[in-house]
């Protein structure tokens, strides 16, 4: 039988960016600007070398990587993106996602910008715009004749992936003869007695108009075409994809673990007051729409996240062909969307672990008559906003039950797989413990649960503040418990001692320098530390690490390493 907890596992954080100028007259700036500020304060700190991917970002010695996140930088979009080095283990994902925390929060407060830069932990704004956490297990997509037809789909896909690349190619040429004719417009019009920089802004952007780059490559009308050409481009590929992956990609896991995900916002979630001013369980899980999905490619929100896939086979596989291949393999990066940033190392620490073990168990077949949710996004909802737990769900058999029910039904479960498991670990029997213990003090005392959980956490900060009818002071509380910076709610309450202590300060420290034992992430952090300052160019992405440039570089392929002896 697999070792339990024996799989790569990694978690995105998306943070959102607060400056204020240190002055009136100060000139603001833009969102991609602060991030460069943030990777030069992040050179000072630890090792790092360019991300070889086709967004911004760059990986460091951790083995992990911070990106700049958005979709439409022209518009002054974006948020700092972190990734979590590939770990094994609840305790090892906690311990970097807090060295994470703390690496990028020192790192805004020592960027050079003219004012106070710090970042927010959390999954949505006052404005309901929703980002956030993704969380990513390596698993097993399918088998036998279902691993076979997915081989199958996915080399009769290759036509759509070439007409994809086809298309790009398209699309770039027709922005190139785009600039050549507005090029050839402008030289006309600056015979004219007009507002030249205006009209050149409109035109090409500020990156052309000022020769530096300023995170501003197209104006944003511009940007706006070429988004929508590149949808355009990649649809038949996206729809034939998302059959292929409905059908056959991570189908058991799909089906065996959705009731326990439609559930778990009652462990991790980290609560929010809405915009009626009710308090709902979790920041994220109300605007999930749908179990399989791209995130965001057409508005979708999904439990269960394929757009990783998408991006490997219409962009990754184009500047590296071999990438498509990797797709064939039976284990492949299962990513799921519903979750919440934590700050409680507790309320984070058993988000991951009871997933560890319920994909375990799974694969163990501990799981198969699984409860399954009628109308699991309807019911999540539901859930997410009933703070006394009372909601109860309806099964397809017809059964009813409450989400803590559901979250007992999986626990007892995974105890009988550790238990008869030959080789069960102390971590997992941590992690039933704490899972039964949170269980128990929800149904009947949630509020021994403060500074374990978060959303116990932020209610009890919320009551405590009188209660106010102002929606907008409601606001502010939610989302500055999520601030990263001493003056942030949780961290008030984390220093008079009210909140739990998982991780010591000193292994913090040590994993803001150095990578995670046995996963790819030790190779890609040995490489980054070791040719970081050498005059030799370097890049990294999560498969391989590339040494030199041209015909002579050399590649490591990160598949080969970071396997258990």
């Amino acid at each position: 039988m697999k070792e339990i907890f024996d799989r790569l596992v990694g978690l995105e954080t998306e943070y959102a960016i607060r400056f204020q100028s240190a002055s009136f007259s100060a000139i603001r700036p833009s969102r991609f600007l602060l991030y460069r500020q943030l990777v030069q304060a992040l050179r000072l700190r630890v090792p790092l070398v360019r991300a070889g991917h086709f967004k911004e970002g760059v990986f460091t010695a951790t083995g992990g990587a911070f990106w700049f996140e958005t979709e439409r930088i022209a518009s002054d979009g974006g948020l700092i993106e972190g990734a979590t080095p590939e770990c094994r283990g609840p305790g090892q994902v906690l311990l970097y996602q807090r060295a994470q925390d703390r690496l990028v929060a020192e790192a805004a407060s020592e960027a050079d910008v003219p004012g106070d830069f710090l970042l927010i932990k959390n999954c949505r704004d006052s404005r309901d715009n929703v980002y956030g956490a993704q969380e990513n297990y390596q698993a097993t997509v399918a088998k036998a004749a279902g691993l076979l037809m997915w081989r199958l789909g996915l080399a009769l896909l290759l036509p759509l992936v070439v007409l994809t690349w086809l298309s790009l190619v398209v699309v770039i040429i027709g922005m190139l003869i785009y600039l050549l004719l507005a090029g050839t417009a402008y030289l006309m019009l600056r015979l004219l007695p007009l507002r030249h920089e205006s009209i050149a802004l409109a035109l090409f952007g500020r990156d052309l108009v000022e020769g530096r780059e300023t995170g501003a490559p197209l104006p944003g009308w511009l940007e706006g075409v070429v988004i929508w050409a590149a949808r355009l481009a990649g649809a038949p590929l996206a729809l034939g994809l998302l059959i292929l992956a409905r059908l056959f990609a991570f189908r058991r896991i799909r089906r065996q673990a959705l009731a326990f995900l439609v559930t778990r916002s009652v462990l991790g979630g980290a609560g929010m007051v809405d915009r009626t001013g009710r308090f709902q369980l979790a920041d994220k899980a109300p605007a999930i729409n749908c179990v399989v999905g791209f995130g965001g490619y057409l508005w979708d929100r999904p439990i269960f996240n394929f757009g990783h896939f998408f991006k490997t086979l219409s962009l990754e596989s184009l500047h590296a062909p071999t990438d498509y291949a990797t797709m064939f393999d039976s284990q492949q990066r299962l990513q799921i969307g519903l979750g919440d940033s934590n700050m409680c190392e507790a309320a984070e620490f058993l988000r991951v672990g009871t997933t560890l073990l319920v994909l375990d168990a799974i694969e163990a077949g501990y799981l198969a008559d699984a409860p399954r949710i009628r109308g699991p996004i309807r019911s999540l909802h539901r859930i997410c906003r009933d703070p006394q737990l009372q909601q109860r769900v309806t099964l397809v058999d017809g059964r009813r039950g409450t989400a803590i029910e559901v979250q007992r039904f999986y626990l007892d479960a995974c105890s009988r797989f550790v238990a008869e498991h030959p080789r069960p670990t102390d971590e997992a029997a941590v992690v039933l413990q704490r899972w039964r213990d949170a269980l128990d003090a929800l149904e009947h005392d949630p509020e021994q649960l403060v500074g374990t959980l978060d959303w116990v956490t932020k209610r009890f900060l919320l009551q405590r503040a009188g209660r106010p009818t102002d929606w907008a002071v409601q606001k502010k509380i939610d989302i500055r418990y999520h601030e990263l910076s001493d003056e942030g709610y949780f961290s008030v309450l984390a220093s008079t001692g009210a909140v739990e202590r998982l991780v010591e300060p000193s292994d913090i420290e040590r994993a803001m320098r150095t990578p995670p034992p046995d996963t790819p992430a030790t190779t890609r952090g040995r490489f980054i530390r070791e040719f970081a300052g050498a005059d030799v160019a370097l890049s990294a992405n999560w498969k391989r690490v590339v040494i030199g440039k041209g015909r002579t570089a050399k590649i490591v392929r990160l598949a080969r390493f970071g396997r258990r002896a």
